[in-house]
């Protein structure tokens, strides 16, 4: 009897154990996700402006002078 309560709680021991290492994995992989999806708003709304600043028109204005001052 006492063996057969001594494998149950090594049983117990090692499901919480997979319980716990299941539970950080998921949090990582959340965090993961998360940091991935920011970072891909990012570069998506840098892009973004890029293009509509690439769409303006460049006006290059020079002044040239004559004469000594």
């Amino acid at each position: 009897m006492n063996n057969m309560i001594a494998t149950l709680e090594i049983v117990r021991f090692v499901a919480a154990i997979a319980l716990c290492t299941a539970l950080f994995a998921l949090a990582i992989y959340g965090l993961y996700r998360n940091i991935k999806e920011t970072a891909e708003d990012t570069v998506r709304e840098e892009l973004e402006q890029a293009v509509r600043e690439a769409g303006r028109p460049v006006v290059k204005v020079e002044i040239q002078t004559k004469g000594k001052w």
